[in-house]
């Protein structure tokens, strides 16, 4: 009998796509190996277009539709929990390893759905002020953001990455290099979770191909990167990202409360006391 392939593609606009380009790059695991799309110039600003557009959709949803949705991601992992420690024991780590890893990121997009319909509460505040007046710290989600993948093999690891910022309303580009399997075959269960086509975009890559037009393009809001990048890096993005007063976070943190605050913006509101 022939044996079938997976062939895995890039995940823009609630479709799976090739490379534009046509090219790909190989991942070697333990038993097997894998042709990934190398994502070109063109892939990145058909992902950021559709982003653009799913920002709209995914933002002007309910807060408590929001959990609902994310939530229905966690379900969709946790039907298909066999096929990702099989796919997490292709990449080298033991069964029980696997296993725990699939438990934390489950546990993760289930702390995020729950954070999704109270985030401004926790964030916003009543301002003291002198005057008959409110004074009100209301959030906003960034915008358009883009996301890089750290290099470790783990589907929590992968989960922290975006939620922070989808979560609160931000439509996501994210990028994985080496863990680019597991965030292309997440792909298929955020196809099936109803999140709105464009809201994220799961592309594989190598980022330094794509630094330049990434860290220029004035339509992305935000860059951050879970990986550690080198001093030369940083500072081309940080270069690149000030001509659109774009905001850069390198290593934000992965936890708690702490983890949305660089994807929100405030925004200050007056309104005088009734008598």
């Amino acid at each position: 009998m022939t044996e079938i392939k997976k062939t895995y593609k890039n995940y823009v606009d609630g479709k799976y796509v090739r490379s534009e380009s046509g090219k790909t790059y190989t991942i070697e695991l333990k038993s097997d190996s894998y042709e990934l799309p190398l994502t070109s110039k063109k892939d990145l600003r058909d992902a950021v277009t559709s982003s653009k557009k799913g920002f709209d959709s995914w933002n002007g949803l309910s807060q408590y539709n929001k959990t609902q949705i994310i939530y229905r991601l966690s379900e969709m992992l946790e039907g298909n929990r066999d096929s990702y420690v099989e796919l997490l024991l292709e990449h080298g780590l033991t069964k029980s390893a696997a296993n725990k890893d699939i438990d934390n990121a489950i546990n993760t997009i289930v702390w995020y759905a729950g954070l999704a319909d109270k985030w401004e509460q926790l964030t916003g505040n009543l301002n003291p002020v002198d005057g008959e007046f409110f004074n009100i710290s209301h959030q906003e989600p960034l915008g358009v953001v883009f996301i890089l993948n750290s290099d470790e093999v783990s589907m929590d690891a992968l989960v922290r990455s975006f939620l922070p910022s989808l979560s609160v309303g931000c439509s996501v580009v994210n990028l994985s290099e080496k863990n680019a399997v597991l965030s292309l075959k997440l792909a298929e269960d955020v196809n099936n979770s109803d999140l709105p086509s464009g809201s994220l975009n799961l592309l594989s890559g190598d980022f330094s191909t794509l630094i330049d037009d990434i860290s220029r393009h004035v339509e992305i809001n935000g860059f951050a990167s879970y990986k550690k990048l080198d001093k030369e890096s940083l500072k081309t993005v940080n270069e690149n990202a000030s001509t659109s007063v774009k905001r850069i976070f390198h290593l934000p943190s992965e936890d708690g409360l702490s983890s949305i605050l660089p994807f929100i913006e405030t925004k200050t509101v007056w309104h005088p006391k009734g008598r």
